[in-house]
């Protein structure tokens, strides 16, 4: 009779954090800036160069566990003329892409959270998995030219460089967070979420200098004159341009505005009392 009262008492403390507050859904809106972290510009997190946009939905399965689902448009930048090393000024590199992007991550909330009690303020974390597309540009005298056509790194030349990289990608995401109750159906969070791509060409650099002469009749005389924007002009084919033992990495900094409507589960400590 004890271990059959154990057994019952063990499974009441793993339902009673799941069922002591209802379970509900959240839709919200987020807006900030962004970050670049890859081969071009400052390898540091400094000054926002772009911006961000997006939407979510949550469902808390109770005050400390939920999963989230996000979708956002954004813009990342960086520029070599930003950069404290030496070698990036020299090389002279710029790029903006725009970023579609979506994902999941399940979300911990280190405090109970629950808006409209005095549970109303909490740190998190959460982790997931996205896909997103980009579609990295230079600004080459006032105009935003389009890089991947212009193959700038030698693919799909005589110089067997591979193909072109694709456009579309994956990539692991974690975040940071502290979020307050402004009301019962109300919150508010700031944010910062790091991402690192399953690519190494968000700003189009990766490998190795292309041949300008193969660029030049292969591809285009702009293919050439994007590839090697070197302050000091030289011979550097099968010199690196980039580091291909590092992915890309972005990150959007903001603030999110989350709504609560609907309660899918009420309180169950009266069905347990029974």
């Amino acid at each position: 009779m004890k271990h059959k009262s154990f057994i019952i008492k063990s499974i009441l403390l793993l339902i009673l954090p799941l069922c002591s507050t209802a379970q509900y859904l959240e839709a919200g809106i987020n807006g900030g800036g962004s970050n670049f972290l890859g081969d071009v510009g400052p390898y540091r997190i400094d000054v926002p160069r772009g911006y961000h946009a997006g939407v979510l939905f949550r469902y808390n399965f109770n005050r400390y566990w939920s999963v989230r689902f996000q979708g956002n448009y954004g813009m990342i930048a960086a520029d070599d003329a930003n950069s404290t090393l030496d070698e990036r000024k020299e090389r002279n590199l710029n790029f903006r892409s725009e970023i579609w992007e979506a994902y999941a991550a399940a979300e911990f909330n280190f405090f109970e959270f629950e808006p409209g009690t005095k549970l109303n303020h909490t740190p998190y974390i959460n982790a997931g998995f996205g896909i997103f597309s980009f579609n990295p540009e230079a600004n080459y005298n006032g105009d935003w030219i389009a890089l991947r056509p212009l193959r700038t790194e030698g693919q799909g030349t005589s110089l067997g460089r591979g193909s072109p990289y694709a456009t579309a990608s994956s990539y692991f995401i974690f975040s940071l967070g502290y979020k307050w109750g402004l009301g019962r159906f109300s919150s508010i969070a700031i944010e910062s979420s790091f991402r690192n791509a399953y690519t190494d060409y968000l700003d189009d650099v990766s490998g190795y200098y292309a041949d300008p002469v193969v660029l030049s009749t292969e591809v285009s005389e702009l293919s050439a004159t994007l590839a090697d924007r070197s302050l000091s002009q030289s011979n550097k084919e099968n010199i690196l341009r980039g580091d291909p033992t590092n992915r890309d990495w972005y990150i959007f900094t903001g603030i999110t505005l989350q709504f609560k409507f609907g309660e899918l589960y009420e309180k169950c400590a009266n069905f347990i009392g029974k």
